[in-house]
């Protein structure tokens, strides 16, 4: 299965306006996660300085995007979807061993 990740910018006040968003922006990342479209997702780095989540596909990385209440109300500035060539574990979408 190939992987492609959701990687997102976050505004400088990301953690102060999170709260009034999470729930939604929660509820659509399992809904999609429930689909089997994305694999995993969560903010990155203590303290928070991007987000990644990493779908099965491109169109569903980009129609999370579009959806989420981060990116439509700005808390994400921007966001770009990347093919992830998996080599190593269980799910690589390219497995190669020595």
């Amino acid at each position: 299965m190939p992987h492609y990740l959701l990687s997102y910018d976050l505004a400088a006040d990301y953690l102060d306006r999170r709260p009034a968003f999470r729930d939604a922006h929660l509820a659509l990342a399992w809904e999609a996660a429930d689909k089997g479209d994305l694999l995993l997702g969560g903010a990155v780095g203590d303290p928070v300085e991007s987000a990644m989540l990493i779908f099965t596909n491109p169109d569903a990385a980009a129609a999370f995007a579009a959806a989420d209440p981060y990116v439509r109300e700005g808390i994400v500035r921007a966001w770009r979807v990347l093919p992830w060539t998996t080599v190593v574990g269980k799910g690589a979408s390219t497995p190669v061993r020595p």
